[in-house]
């Protein structure tokens, strides 16, 4: 579970109150794609100072840089557990139930919450785009699941009754708010909308009543030692965002992908196998095509074998690292393009590339002064993010999580998700 953009005020409040932030939550989705803006209460410490509830003065813990030792080792061993689910998981045998700390997790449970949107893609993508994009999907979402399996059993270990019934009155104010907001307040559109979905009003009240929990555990666990920056490191920060929104302006990309070796993109096998000189010469006569002045979509449905070849080899609009490494080095060259710019023969592995930047949105710099808050925040927000991970990475220390190899579920759940046609329950 990635807690980014959840923190909007993690300060402690030296009374021995924990003020919890402002989140509103998309109703089908769980707590690592769902922290928005609703108001979270505020639980009171009850006679207790930060010292005495924390052990140590939480000013003593305002570390501005994380160390990168033990902490990164321990990430290293969490990030290392649920990466197992990386490998190719055709070479594993599937499992229907992941159990963590003994609750079970199964295929369903995983699928519910992005099923509905699974099968649009299903009916609007190539197959192929269709099964790369469904795994990393699924592989979020299962991953999204087991950490709150985690931080849910270690949040009912920390609230009592009162704090509970408090939390039940903040789940039915979010409801409210949800049909008031999403459904133009008719309670009938909102179960209709879980229906579509296949998701019960008291499956969505449980998930609902579960992300509050875990954003309130959070701010109570690692908000107390979020710091505030000092001048240097915002104006570095500041630095930093102009460094980004410089090669950060987004492109879009048209791509001729020409494969060689005995596989194209999608792992299909190429018969007979290019040879690597042949793949060569068939890009360089292509960009001398485009180059003299034929249309860069004509040319890549004529020769490009990639997974968008049929609609010119158009890939929209596309992030600096939004790909897989075979495809890492076309979008290097992206963004080293203008618009309307087009690449030399660029070669990645079992592949070679021409891209064209077919548009470019930019964006102008706002001053530091215009932004400064929202960089504080930012800062905050990073820092937070950092703690969070390290808490669930030592929460999965002494985890207890069957199958060991994570990726035997996420086959499981693959299996069972909607197919390339599939319309939408």
């Amino acid at each position: 579970m990635s807690a980014k953009n959840a923190l909007e005020n993690t300060d402690a409040n030296g009374n021995g109150s924990m003020m919890f932030a402002t989140f509103t939550f998309n109703s089908n989705r769980t707590i690592a794609t769902c922290l928005l803006s609703c108001v979270i209460f505020s639980i009171a410490a009850s006679g207790c100072s930060h010292q005495d509830r924390y052990g140590r003065n939480p000013d003593e813990l305002k570390t501005k840089r994380p160390p990168k030792d033990e902490r990164a080792i321990r990430l290293a061993k969490s990030e290392a557990m649920l990466e197992s689910e990386n490998d190719d998981i055709n070479d594993v045998s599937p499992v229907s139930t992941l159990f963590v700390n003994g609750i079970a997790i199964r295929a369903d449970d995983v699928l519910k919450w992005v099923r509905y949107d699974l099968a649009k893609l299903a009916r609007e993508l190539p197959p192929q785009e269709y099964q790369r994009q469904m795994i990393e999907v699924l592989r979020r979402q299962v991953r999204s699941e087991a950490e709150s399996v985690l931080l849910e059993q270690a949040a009912k270990r920390r609230l009592h009754d009162e704090e509970m019934e408090k939390l039940e009155q903040f789940v039915d104010a979010r409801i409210r708010e949800v049909i008031n907001k999403d459904h133009g307040g008719r309670q009938t559109r909102y179960e209709q909308w879980l229906r579509d979905r296949g998701v019960s009003m008291l499956e969505d009240r449980q998930r609902i009543r579960r992300d509050m929990m875990i954003i309130a555990h959070l701010q109570r666990s690692v908000g107390h030692k979020v710091a505030e920056p000092t001048r240097r490191e915002i104006e570095e920060f500041y630095e930093q965002y102009l460094a980004e929104l410089k090669v950060g302006n987004r492109r879009r990309m048209s791509l001729i992908d020409i494969p060689f070796g005995r596989v194209d993109a999608v792992g299909e096998r190429l018969f007979p196998a290019v040879k690597k000189s042949d793949a060569r010469q068939n890009a360089e006569a292509a960009l001398r095509r485009v180059k003299g002045g034929e249309d860069f979509a004509i040319v890549a449905k004529d020769v490009s074998k990639g997974i968008y070849a049929a609609t010119g080899g158009d890939w929209d609009w596309v992030s600096k690292d939004g790909a897989r490494e075979r495809w890492q080095p076309a979008i290097d060259a992206l963004y080293a393009l203008n618009a309307g710019g087009i690449s030399e023969v660029v070669e990645s592995d079992g592949v070679f590339f021409i891209v064209k930047c077919t548009d470019m949105e930019r964006t102008e710099p706002q001053s530091f002064v215009d932004i400064q808050k929202d960089l504080i925040q930012k800062f905050k927000t990073r820092q937070f993010d950092y703690l969070t991970r390290e808490l669930i990475a030592k929460q999965y220390e002494n985890a207890d999580v069957k199958p060991t190899n994570p990726g035997r579920f996420l086959r499981a759940v693959v299996e069972a998700a909607p197919k390339p046609g599939e319309l939408a329950s």
